[in-house]
This record gives structure tokens, C-alpha cells and sequence, in this order.
């Protein structure tokens, strides 16, 4: 090969290396590699992430938080219970914490610890109605109609089974609870196949689900955002009522409703199995503690 196609060999190669690079880490931020991938990424970028996203608060309350919360007040009043999916860094919680009028309780679960903790300390001054917990979208650690809502932003392409993470999330609502999630659009949809749907295709599944009222609306660039609810009849709000501690599933035993706060840790009553709670108050329920000899229960 003479030096020159060399040449023109070794730039297009490194221009191909640096396209699936790019692929691989801006778009689809370690999908394709497994959810370690997507962990690691998401714990590494943890700090700078609200800084790329640079959310307008403006535009977080016309477009994400009022339409959510006024759906909540409608059918809850103001104390409803919220599970956040892949919270990430709380956005969705930080937005209706804003809101004067909601006084509801937030569940925030995330796959990265590290985004758990930025979470943490943005939400420090709201810490008595958020708890946050480290720990994956599926199966979910909730006895099935818990929660007055569920939400799950800009999440779902990135998560290894996303059927099964749907699955989970409308298991774990209650009957006339709201679900409100995004759908991946545009350009960036186009390059992830096998982990989106078109707007028609979603719509369908959700209503595979059992899900009615399903609306969909432009949110931002590449995501739809839709709003959906499971048939029944909703009554109060379920926030501030420990209605999320008496359905949290033990990680060892999976009895829910057994378990009690102590110091820095909940402890499961019926096999002994402990969860500690660090320091920044996200529940470790990632790591299965230690489990007390039998004559100690």
C-alpha cells in the first residue's frame, strides 16, 4: 500500500473510531454494552450532567411540573405518593418541590449512585418528603398499587429490558394512579434500534398494559412525553402516610411491610436482613446486609 492511501486509510479509520465512539457514549451513553456500561457513564458524569442539560426553570414548571402536578391535585389533592424511576440528579423532584401547593411525598429510585448523591443535595432542603434509593428500574422492590403516580424521564431506551421495567412500573400503581413517561423521538430514536418505538407504537403497548387516557405531547427535541393512567377509582392522596415503607419488599426474603428504621439502617423483621441508609440518606438496596443469626429474631 503506497504512503498516501495509507494515509487516507488511517484518517478514515480513526473519523469511523471516533463516530462509533460518539455513537456509543453521547447517544446512547452505553445501552448497547449493558447496564454496567450505562452505570458507570451515568457515575462518571454525575457532576457535570445538570450543567450539559442546563434545564430553564421557566420552562420546567409550564412544561413538565404543572402538567403533572395538576393531574396529581385533580385526582389526589395535594398529599399524593410519587416513584420517581431513574430519578438522576431529581429533576422531576426538584421541579414540584417548587410548587407552593404540592405536598406530596417522592420515592426517587436510580441505577447510579453517584447521580443519587448529586440528587441528594439539591433536594436537602425537601429531605423529610423524598427518600431515594439506589437500586434498578426492574423488577421493582414494591408490592403491586402502591403509588398515587408513577414517572420515569428519559430513561427507558437506555435500560436492558424496557418492556419489563414498563411492566413493573404500571404494576406497582395504584387503580386511577397516574404514569407519566418519555418516549425517544427524532434523529437520535432512529439510532438506537430495537430499544424505541414510534409515538403509534407506544401508545400501543401501553395499552397492552391495561393503561387508559393515554395522551401524547411534544415535550422537547427528542422526546415525547405521555400521560397515562390505570382504570380504577382513585381516592386520597397516599404522601406522607409510610403507605411506600409497609409495601417495601425485603431483598433477601421478599416479605413487604416487616421491616423497621433504626440507626443508619431498615431491618427486615421477618428474616433479619438489614439495608443501611448512608450517610446522605439514599438506601443502599443494592447491598444486601447482614441477616442476624436466627435466635436474635
Amino acid at each position: 500500500m503506497n504512503p498516501q492511501a495509507l494515509f487516507f486509510f488511517g484518517v478514515s479509520a480513526l473519523i469511523l473510531l471516533g463516530l462509533v465512539i460518539y455513537w456509543a457514549i453521547w447517544v446512547t451513553e452505553g445501552a448497547y454494552f449493558g447496564q454496567r456500561a450505562v452505570r458507570w457513564l451515568y457515575d462518571r458524569g454525575a457532576t457535570t450532567y445538570d450543567g450539559v442539560k442546563q434545564y430553564n426553570p421557566v420552562d420546567e414548571a409550564a412544561f413538565l411540573s404543572n402538567p403533572i402536578f395538576s393531574r396529581l391535585e385533580e385526582s389526589f389533592g395535594p398529599y399524593s405518593l410519587l416513584l420517581d424511576v431513574a430519578t438522576g440528579t431529581g429533576r422531576l423532584p426538584v421541579a414540584l418541590f417548587e410548587i407552593p401547593f404540592y405536598e406530596g411525598e417522592i420515592i426517587g429510585l436510580d441505577l447510579s449512585r453517584a447521580m443519587l448523591r448529586e440528587s441528594a443535595r439539591k433536594v436537602a432542603t425537601y429531605r423529610e418528603r423524598i427518600t431515594l434509593l439506589h437500586h434498578p428500574a426492574a423488577p421493582l422492590p414494591f408490592a403491586s398499587g402502591t403509588f398515587d403516580a408513577v414517572a420515569s424521564l428519559e430513561a427507558l431506551e437506555f435500560m436492558p429490558d424496557r418492556r419489563a421495567a414498563l411492566r413493573e412500573m404500571v404494576r406497582v400503581l395504584r387503580p386511577g394512579g397516574w404514569f407519566f413517561v418519555t418516549n425517544r423521538i427524532g434523529t437520535d430514536a432512529r439510532m438506537m434500534p430495537g430499544r424505541t418505538d414510534s409515538p403509534e407504537q407506544f401508545e400501543a403497548y401501553l395499552g397492552s398494559l391495561g393503561l387508559t387516557e393515554i395522551f401524547t405531547r411534544p415535550w422537547q427535541e427528542y422526546y415525547d412525553l405521555i400521560f397515562a393512567r390505570k382504570p380504577g377509582t382513585a381516592g386520597e392522596g397516599r404522601g406522607f402516610t409510610g403507605a411506600w415503607l409497609d409495601a417495601l419488599a425485603c431483598s433477601h426474603c421478599g416479605k413487604g411491610g416487616s421491616g423497621i428504621i433504626g440507626e443508619g439502617e431498615w431491618n427486615c423483621q421477618a428474616c433479619g436482613t438489614s439495608i443501611k441508609i448512608g450517610e446522605d440518606g439514599i438506601w443502599e438496596l443494592m447491598e444486601r446486609g447482614k441477616t442476624k443469626p436466627t435466635q436474635e429474631r
